[in-house]
């Protein structure tokens, strides 16, 4: 499936769309008017022609309703349909409703934003039945017309309006009332066009969508008016173009919303049918999670989905990499049953300031991706050699071979599991095969499919050392092949390549083995009298199997010379992970120091043979040597081993130096952090220089060492330049601790200044938290911070092992002060050994009453919202009180009120100078103006005045002789009226005097 992934990275599907034919085909249309009214040219709706269409017509009338009209049409199908079968109605209105209507539960505020009218004016009502009894209606006067699954209006690549039908019962009737809107007012009439009402699929239509719509919900009319939420150019996204995109939007939001566009097909997909969804999204949006947010949905009309899942479950790394890169991505989804229409809707991610959108360019049905066969799959073959591609397909699907990703030529039309045959092939070349119907003009995605053609090597492709010099017989012949062509070596004896000489093989006295690793040969036993000896090798390449053809083997020979000398080697290179780095990033220079003994001499020549590469250097007067070796090739060593060959003047000796290529070591293989502390790559612990992290073991890209690490992860580490052919890469699995969010029973929650709450007070389910006074966790606060009203804090949860989490849990703060305790009574002259009452707040708790001065002659008690008191003392005398409050907050003092008593006596009016005048006439002449009392400016008092009939007319307390005859208080007069001319009655209370003076006055204008 790579040749998948690959093809879905690199192109877009193109749609074929076949001109739609209108004619009945495979459709079953309405046949019959049932019912009708006000209906022009009815006979169109039935006629199977959705070109042609009935009127219904509806008219608001003259004056007083007169001549107004309503028009309907009902047609009914030949058949019953059974139930969630999807049928179609086309219909135009006269005033611009539809394009409202579209947007489904969405139309009200669609409406607004396109300033269309839908209640008010022209209105249509469908109602849905079978033989008579009414099934499902709705109107388009109603809130969220149209926004169910079994009746919604959708529209065709034309932007041409149709009803989408699919109720959850057997029906046969559709009818369309037309009526006019109370708003139109009189002498208006409207139009509805009816084109025809059909079910099932046009036969040219296949796997190509006929219809889409769009919903929402959470969106408000700023949203959608000036948010950039909504869908745009729906229809765009059937119109078979690849390069026009409808958008599905809900623009830059802070709040919980969605917006879903949905792709109708008039036919049921079939066994080994997927839908293809092309689309493109906002790469910064993708890093925020966006995939997880957008939900892809098969359905079967209003039936419950076949298929219902995210988009990131749909995404492999390729087609996440396509996405990231800004590109188109073409996405399968088997639907897992039979369905005739796709919804993709996106939800919002809040606290994101980037407007949220995805880009929907085609959306189509064809068969499932093909299979291709395992030797189908990294085709290798030799120049001037076919091959057969087999691919396998499901449902009876054929298989198409092509020469291009999209147009081309196609190469040939095979069944399931036939093959295709190449032709002779002298060059790489790229095939591409689909999966089609043969009877529908849609394919699926077309996947690539690689020929390697790989060239025949020849015997100039290949090298041969250890054959420099004569060899003495003492010792053994290595001859080493090296070549630019990554394969095995076959050693032969003759350049026809009849006799094969094989690992472990013995002729005579003479030995025979072969390295797996290097193919490098090893002869042991060789003499003088049979020198010299000729050899022959040739390479077979690893990926197509091509190798010298016979006769073209290169060939090595080998002079050998009687001699019993030997040498042994003393040498041990020292690789370590800093040298190795070395190498590979700033001098590839590796010396090779060593000394020799046994047959040599002074001023031999040495050569060293490392990765098929030769270096030469003399022995010194001590029979050592120094030799700077390429430390890559060294690196890259197929057997690690140096091969050395000393010119000993008559002969060549031979030996070997071991190479060690150290091993990256790193202790801790599993690395636990804080997911709250944001590590990265930088934080993984290594303790080795120059380490680079990637995603995989073979990944040519290293990561940036800032990356955030995941947890579950594993990553690999290596050390910069350095390939894994040379130093494998160690896997670090990293796990991050992430507890939960703290919880709490109340998100919001009231404190009582009295109770000087801080932070700790807060409630959470948790022990161990802490506390912050900003949303990203920055400012820690002390516990035993005082809450502040209005405040929020923030709360994170801490793990056993110290770590904070890293969702936050919100807390908002009330403090309240708490209300004022009042005491009601009379304070200033009071009299002594009189009683008085006094009351507070009721309905509270734990009433505590404090009278100092006086005695409790009733209430006072726990219970009591008020108490009774006689006063006996003239100093010093005060009533306090203090209560709990159950519902809110109480002041933490108690609420004293002073009391100044005087000893009162019974007394006549003129005894303290007090005179009643009782007339007055307020009549502003300047002269008797004014109710007067003479002296009752040296009392305190209250006065009451009433009329004839007993109702208060004016009230005072500390009167000062400045009423003119207005009423002060509602009831027979309205405060503010003058009273008239007659005779009113007085009560003047004098606390003082213990005294109320009762009379009547006489008020004349």
């Amino acid at each position: 499936m790579d040749q998948v992934l690959l093809y879905l990275k690199k192109c877009l599907f193109t749609i074929l769309i076949l001109s739609i034919n209108w004619t009945v085909g495979a459709q079953t249309f309405a046949t019959t008017v049932n019912s009708e009214n006000e209906v022009d040219n009815s006979a169109n709706a039935i006629d199977g022609n959705l070109s042609t269409q009935a009127t219904i017509r509806a008219s608001s009338g003259l004056a007083l309703g007169a001549g107004a009209y309503d028009g309907h049409l009902e047609l009914e199908f030949p058949s019953t349909l059974p139930s969630n079968t999807q049928s179609f109605v086309k219909i135009d209105t006269e005033d611009d409703l539809l394009p409202s209507l579209l947007g489904g539960s969405l139309g009200g505020l669609l409406a607004d934003v396109l300033g269309t009218v839908l209640i008010g004016n022209q209105e249509f009502t469908v109602t849905i039945s079978n033989n008579g009894a009414m099934l499902l209606q709705e109107s388009s006067g109603s809130n969220n017309a149209f926004s169910s699954d079994q009746l919604r209006v959708v529209t065709d690549a034309n932007n041409d309006f149709f009803l989408a039908i699919s109720p959850s019962a057997d029906y046969n009737r559709v009818r369309i009332d037309n009526q006019i809107g109370a708003i139109l007012g009189l002498f208006n009439t409207r139009a509805l066009d009816v084109f025809g009402a059909f079910s099932g699929s046009d036969p040219n239509v296949c796997g190509t969508p006929s219809y889409t719509s769009f919903d929402g919900s959470g969106l408000s009319l700023d949203l959608l008016g000036l948010g950039g939420a909504g869908v745009t150019d729906s229809h765009l996204a059937i119109d078979g173009d690849p390069n026009t995109a409808s958008e599905i939007g809900l623009g830059v939001l802070g709040v919980a919303a969605s917006i879903e566009q949905t792709i109708y097909f008039e036919s049921l997909s079939q066994s080994g049918d997927n839908f293809y969804i092309q689309l493109a999204i906002d790469p910064s949006l993708l890093s925020l999670g966006l995939a997880n947010n957008i939900q892809v949905i098969a359905q079967n009309g209003s039936n419950s989905p076949t298929f219902n899942g995210s988009l990131s479950s749909l995404l492999d790394l390729d087609l996440l990499g396509l996405l990231e890169a800004g590109q188109v991505a073409t996405i399968p989804i088997d639907p897992a049953g039979q369905a005739n229409r796709i919804t993709l809707r996106l939800s919002s991610l809040l606290n994101v300031d980037i407007a949220q959108s995805i880009n929907l360019y085609e959306v189509f049905r064809a068969p499932a991706l093909p299979d291709l066969d395992a030797d189908s799959q990294d085709v290798s073959i030799c120049s001037g050699e076919s091959v057969d591609l087999i691919a396998t397909t499901v449902g009876g699907a054929e298989v198409r071979w092509y020469d291009a990703q999209t147009g081309g030529t196609l190469l040939a039309t095979v069944n399931s599991g036939d093959p295709y045959t190449t032709p002779v092939l002298t060059s790489s070349t790229t095939y591409f095969v689909a999966s089609a119907d043969p009877a529908c003009p849609e394919e699926s995605p077309r996947i690539p499919v690689e020929v390697n053609v790989v060239d025949i090597p020849t015997a100039a492709d290949i090298d041969i050392s250890g054959d420099e010099s004569p060899i003495c017989s003492s010792n053994d012949v290595v001859l080493i092949p090296s070549s630019d062509i990554d394969g095995t070596y076959t050693w032969f004896f003759d350049v026809n390549a009849t006799s094969e000489i094989t690992d472990g093989l013995t002729v005579g006295s003479v030995n025979y083995s072969i390295d797996p690793q290097d193919g490098s040969l090893t002869i042991t036993g060789l003499d003088e009298a049979g020198s010299p000896y000729n050899y022959f090798v040739r390479v077979t390449e690893s990926s197509a199997g091509c190798e010298n053809p016979a006769g073209d083997l290169q060939s090595t020979t080998v002079e050998i010379v009687d001699s019993g000398a030997s040498i042994s080697i003393d040498a041990t290179p020292e690789i370590t992970l800093d040298i190795l780095a070395d190498i590979f990033q700033l001098d590839p220079t590796f010396n090779v120091s060593g000394s020799i003994s046994g047959d040599a001499s002074p001023g031999d020549a040495i050569i060293l043979n490392v990765n098929g590469q030769s270096f030469n250097g003399v022995l010194d007067t001590n029979l050592d040597f120094s030799v700077d070796v390429n430390g890559i090739d060294l690196s890259l060593d197929a057997n690690s081993t140096i091969d050395v060959f000393v010119d000993a003047g008559l002969c060549t000796l031979t030996g070997g130096i071991e190479i060690d290529i150290p091993d990256l070591i790193i202790d801790d293989l599993v690395q636990t952090f804080c997911a709250s502390d944001n590590p990265t790559l930088l934080d993984l612990v290594v303790n080795v220089n120059d380490v680079l992290f990637f995603d995989s073991l073979d990944a040519d890209l290293a990561l940036d060492l800032s990356t955030p690490l995941v947890d579950g992860e594993v990553y690999f580490a290596g050390i910069l330049d350095v390939p894994i052919e040379v130093l494998v890469r160690v896997g670090i699995s990293v796990n991050l601790i992430d507890p939960p969010a703290p919880t709490t029973s109340e998100t919001e929650q009231t404190f009582c200044a009295s109770e000087n709450a801080t932070l700790a007070d807060l409630q959470v389910n948790e022990s161990s938290v802490l506390f912050y006074s900003d949303a990203e966790g920055n400012n820690l606060l002390d516990p035993s911070t005082p809450l502040v009203d209005q405040e929020s804090y923030f709360v994170s949860n801490v793990s056993p092992e110290g770590c904070e989490s890293t969702s936050l849990l919100e807390v908002s703060v009330l403090v309240e002060e708490g209300e004022p305790i009042t005491v009601s009574g009379q304070s200033e002259d009071t009299c002594l050994n009189e009683e008085y009452t006094y009351t507070t707040e009721s309905g509270k708790q734990n009433y505590t009453w404090t009278v100092t001065g006086g005695t409790v002659v009733d209430g006072g008690g726990t219970s009591d919202d008020f108490v009774s008191v006689t006063w006996n003392s003239l100093d010093n005398n005060s009533i306090s009180v203090a209560y709990d409050d159950p519902v809110s907050c109480t002041s933490t003092d108690s609420f004293q009120l002073d009391i100044a008593t005087i000893e009162c006596g019974e007394v006549l009016d003129e005894e303290f100078c007090l005179r009643v005048y009782n007339e007055f006439s307020p009549n502003n002449d300047g002269f008797n103006d004014f109710f007067e009392i003479e002296c009752i400016e040296d009392y305190s008092n209250t006065i009451e005045v009433f009329n004839r009939n007993g109702n208060t007319v004016f009230k005072a307390v500390d009167y000062r002789n400045t009423w003119n005859g207005i009423a002060n208080v509602n009831g027979i007069l309205n405060k503010g009226d003058h009273l008239p001319s007659g005779t009113y009655y007085y009560v003047i209370n004098i606390p003082e005097l213990d005294r109320n003076l009762v009379g009547w006055l006489q008020l004349a204008r």
